[in-house]
């Protein structure tokens, strides 16, 4: 027979609201992992942000918290300059965070974090992401809390390696910050019970000797499945080749600008009658004026990306830097559609190449294996098949959310326990498109 067990409260740290479910790469990760633990445990959320068009979501994930708090955001306040001399002159010293993870108004957050807490004791608490997270650190000492875990997604560290342009007008300072972030990274690591990675290769990116990599756990992002129910059928002319997420992203900007530039063009001298759709949210001015030369759609954001992944002939993923694990991938693999993507882009996925999608390290192989798959559509449905069985045994949901409490509260399996005061919880989101 179960047990009844008593709730636990667990305390989430956001630098944004995770929701509604596609609204970015944060809500995606978080909302049916909040969907998930607030079956059985009381959730709090510390937001800090103050901008409009992000609180008035707050309504929707209220649904799942016992208690939802708001701190404004240090960064839309303006600070004079000798406040800046001293958030730059702690800079220069070895010990402090790096400049990218801190605020001219640290102290009021970390303030701001002990006050909007109180007196209440967490069985445990989760930062999410290195933004801020510094000030956090400084406010410990005045928490109650059983266990406290940062979920870094994506390493800062790797990002800081991979970075394409300089943080520092002085290179010696630009390589100064990488290592500072580094021992940081690896210091937090130290002092916090477990730092949650959504890939292994983001998990190892900070030395041995930084931080104990027994602290480390992967965790990757499940697949948000498409809304059960009919939908209508977007076409695009065929042949063609597309490229899925959020447009606004550096990363994919240089991507489709890549793609286009050395692969596109070229392959359209030989199929003159090749299409590139490029699918997603905030087109950057150059992807709009993309939108304007010969064979280009450039969609901007759609309601519904189920409705268009299936009109893609093949996807192409040149993804050239970046970490963490490429949802947009993810989702089109589980789709059944045939991927190029580089080892960037397959990293914290691990695909095999050539069965579950197809590795590219040059502009040449990218249009060769393009003429190749377009011209082959058995080998395209060979290869997509594979990837919906790969992306269903890894990344469902049901395991990585298992695990995911398992890490931070020891886990509950076998137990039943009703809804505070009796309601009932709130509806499933993981299904949500």
């Amino acid at each position: 027979m179960n047990m009844m067990k008593q709730r636990k409260k667990v305390l989430f740290g956001f630098k944004s609201v995770p929701y509604p479910l596609r609204a970015n790469g944060l809500s995606v990760r978080y909302l049916p992992i909040i969907e998930h633990l607030s079956r059985k445990h009381d959730i709090d959320l510390l937001l800090i942000n103050s901008d409009p068009e992000e609180l008035h979501h707050l309504d929707g994930v209220r649904g799942y918290c016992r208690k939802v708090m708001t701190l404004p955001d240090p960064h839309r306040h303006g600070v004079n300059a000798f406040r800046k001399i001293l958030t730059y002159g702690r800079f220069l010293f070895p010990s402090s965070p790096p400049l990218s993870e801190v605020s001219h108004r640290g102290s009021m957050v970390t303030r701001g974090i002990v006050e909007s807490i109180g007196g209440d004791h967490y069985d445990a608490i989760v930062w999410v992401g290195g933004d801020l997270l510094s000030h956090f650190v400084d406010a410990l000492p005045s928490i109650s809390v059983g266990k406290i875990f940062v979920d870094f997604i994506d390493s800062p560290y790797l990002w800081a390696i991979r970075r394409k342009d300089a943080l520092f007008p002085v290179r010696f300072l630009d390589r100064y910050d990488r290592w500072k972030t580094s021992r940081w990274e690896g210091s937090v690591i130290e002092k916090f019970d477990g730092a949650i990675y959504i890939s292994r290769v983001d998990a190892d990116a900070v030395p041995s000797r930084h931080g104990p990599t027994t602290k480390r756990a992967v965790i990757p992002n499940g697949v948000n499945l498409p809304a059960e129910g009919s939908r209508r059928t977007v076409t695009y002319p065929s042949p063609n080749i597309g490229f899925l997420g959020n447009m606004g992203y550096s990363p994919n900007v240089e991507a489709v600008e890549w793609l286009h530039k050395e692969v596109f063009v070229p392959l359209r001298k030989i199929r003159s009658d090749l299409t590139l759709v490029v699918i997603g949210r905030d087109p950057s001015e150059a992807i709009r004026k993309l939108g304007n030369e010969p064979g280009v759609i450039v969609t901007g954001a759609v309601e519904d990306i189920w409705e268009h992944i299936p009109a893609i002939d093949l996807f192409a993923f040149p993804l050239l830097r970046g970490a963490g694990l490429k949802n947009k991938i993810l989702e089109t693999m589980y789709a059944g559609r045939t991927i190029l993507t580089t080892g960037i882009g397959n990293e914290g996925i691990d695909g095999v190449n050539g069965r579950d999608l197809v590795l590219c390290s040059t502009s040449e192989d990218f249009r060769g294996e393009a003429l190749r798959l377009l011209s082959s559509p058995a080998e395209r449905v060979r290869i997509g098949s594979s990837a919906i069985a790969f992306v269903q045994q890894k990344f469902s949901w049901e395991g990585i959310l298992r695990a995911y409490e398992d890490l931070i509260l020891g886990g509950d399996e076998g137990d039943t326990i009703e809804g505070r005061d009796g309601e009932r919880n709130p509806p499933a989101v993981a299904g949500t498109p």
